[in-house]
């Protein structure tokens, strides 16, 4: 291969990502045929109104794809895109109706291959759409993979079908795979990010991720190239990134994906205990001093308000209001947070502070409850740091004054933040299921969860057991004694499981 080859190699697999807009005309295609339906895991991402590239998703709320899809160098910025971008999964025929069309709201980049995670609005709960297991075992030299793209094809420059082929693996390096193609298997503009599979025992897995390739014989493309060669990154052995990033959310202070409770007591000490994702033995390993003189703050929420992937703390100062984040970097111990930063003044009159995503931007934001009148409030989140932190606040509520527990998290697994409250006057226990839409639509119609949780003075939300969905952590009012009531996903009195003890003697603890 002369280094004039090379280089429209590379030059080439920068532009896969491009999808040119035009009059699709209707015919068989170059690239492969019709894609079967139970291909409906590949999804269809449209980056702005320029940019169109494939996917796969790998797990309810995750897709994986080409990080030169959001960025030429293949280096985009993690968190929000940049551009707006919409993934429509669980259809191969994109002409059809079902399925899901919903927001890219986050990116996480892999650190050394073409490869990103784009975060959904909202969990795939379709039974339908099962998202693809990621191999384990590279490809190796003569294997077939069959690969999948909405891309261009031979005379079409949009088309609305899922197309696949089949292509021979030629060699495999440490992060990449060289397949060959043929006349009717070519990777086009449009299929970039699309998978490479294999079927091990009847059941389907990602092999690798395609990065670039020739394009011989796809619409538009220069018609002396003949070479119908692509290359993909490996995924076979990027199963811990793909975990660790797909389980990361924002009770999370240590790194490692699973929900820590900070707690402070009278002598103000931090104290992080750390969670271990356990239902049974210890939900929290030991504890780890984080912080002194914290007995200047009288309110602690956690959520991640920088946008970095990191559980943060959003705390109150008691003495002015002011409002603070204390970032978080996942190291335990004094290293935990980092220097703070001012986000608000005045925040006496609130008496709720808690942190979520109820506009499902991908961006957490935070809810608070005006003590004078019961109003709520969001006040959305920009990811930015400092005075900037937040934007203007919206009206989400009246007539809050009579729950005197309020605390948020994901209690019917939709992937939005639902708030949790405690009926003052009984105990009863209602769930107000987010909608994502702004204002006084941010919540629908409450359903009752539970009965008779007076004796319960804390009451916070988290995922305790690691098992993806939303649990309720409390403390017993009478001899301090913490539970997880382990949440299911299920609305109504189905939302909360039997509850498990977590620990004892949490009494002196003043926050939680």
């Amino acid at each position: 291969m002369t280094a004039k080859r090379s280089r429209l190699m590379w030059a080439t697999g920068a532009a896969i990502t491009l999808a040119t807009v035009a009059t699709a005309t209707p015919s068989s295609a170059l690239t492969g045929v019709d894609a079967p339906a139970q291909l409906n895991y590949v999804a269809k991402i449209n980056v702005g109104e320029q940019t169109a590239c494939t996917g796969t998703l790998v797990d309810p709320r995750w897709v994986l794809t080409a990080a030169t899809c959001f960025a030429p160098d293949g280096k985009p910025t993690a968190g929000k895109p940049a551009v707006a971008t919409t993934v429509t999964i669980g259809r191969t025929d994109l002409s059809q109706t079902g399925g899901s069309v919903q927001q890219g709201i986050r990116l996480v980049p892999h650190a050394d291959r073409d490869l990103v995670l784009v975060k959904l609005a909202t969990r795939i709960t379709d039974p339908a759409i099962k998202p693809v297991r990621l191999a384990t075992t590279p490809a190796t030299a003569g294997e077939e993979l069959t690969k999948a793209g909405f891309g261009r094809t031979k005379t079409e420059w949009v088309p609305d079908k899922l197309h696949s082929g089949t292509f021979t693996v030629a060699s495999t390096t440490g992060t990449t795979v060289d397949l060959n193609g043929s006349d009717t298997a070519t990777v086009c503009k449009g299929d970039a990010g699309g998978p490479a599979l294999r079927t091990v025992n009847g059941t389907p897995e990602l092999v690798a991720v395609n990065s670039r390739s020739w394009q011989g014989g796809c619409l538009g493309n220069d018609p002396a190239e003949t070479r119908t060669g692509a290359i993909d990154t490996r995924v076979d052995d990027i199963g811990a990134w793909v975990e660790h990033a797909t389980s990361r959310n924002s009770d999370d202070l240590t790194g490692d994906g699973k929900a820590d409770l900070p707690a402070v007591k009278s002598d103000g000490i931090l104290w992080i205990y750390p969670g271990t994702g356990n239902t049974s033995g210890s939900t929290f390993g030991t504890r780890f001093q984080a912080g002194t003189s914290w007995q200047s703050q009288d309110v602690i929420t956690v959520g991640d308000l920088n946008n970095d992937g990191s559980g943060d703390l959003l705390t109150r100062q008691a003495s002015d209001g002011t409002l603070w984040v204390y970032p978080g970097t996942g190291k335990p111990g004094m290293d935990t947070l980092g220097t703070r930063y001012q986000v608000g003044r005045s925040w006496k009159s609130q008496d709720i502070t808690r942190a979520g995503d109820f506009n499902s931007d991908g961006l957490t934001d935070v809810l608070t409850r005006q003590a004078s009148d019961g109003t709520l409030w969001v006040y959305p989140g920009t990811g930015k740091p400092g005075m900037d932190t937040l934007g203007t606040r919206y009206q989400v509520g009246t007539g809050w004054k009579s729950q005197d527990v309020i605390t948020t998290g994901d209690l019917n697994n939709d992937g939005r933040t639902d708030v949790l409250s405690r009926q003052a006057s009984d105990g009863t226990l209602w769930v107000y299921p987010a909608t994502g839409k702004p204002g006084m639509d941010t919540f629908a119609t409450r359903y009752q969860a539970g009965r008779s949780w007076k004796s319960q003075d804390v009451t916070r939300t988290g995922d305790f057991n690691s098992d993806g969905l939303t649990d309720v952590l409390t403390r017993q009012a009478s001899d301090g004694t913490l539970w997880v009531y382990p949440g299911t996903g299920k609305p109504g009195m189905d939302t909360l499981g039997t509850r498990y003890q977590a620990g004892t003697g949490w009494g002196p603890y003043r926050i939680i």
